[in-house]
């Protein structure tokens, strides 16, 4: 019974990146997702703060 159990077991598959679960493949797709929307709402921020600074200058 315990070694059905250890081949059960997730953590013994080397293809995964732990701790995310992910593989390398998966992992850098997440990564670049990750990034195009950081980089969105880094675009966003700036032009609210270019568009309220035009309005209410804070300085």
């Amino acid at each position: 019974m315990c070694t059905a159990l250890w081949r059960e077991n997730p953590m013994a598959d080397n293809t995964k990146v732990y701790p995310s679960g992910l593989t390398e493949k998966e992992a850098m797709e997440f990564g670049e997702w990750y990034m195009r929307g950081f980089a969105g709402f880094l675009l966003g921020a700036v032009c609210f703060h270019v568009v309220v600074f035009s309005y209410v200058p804070w300085f």
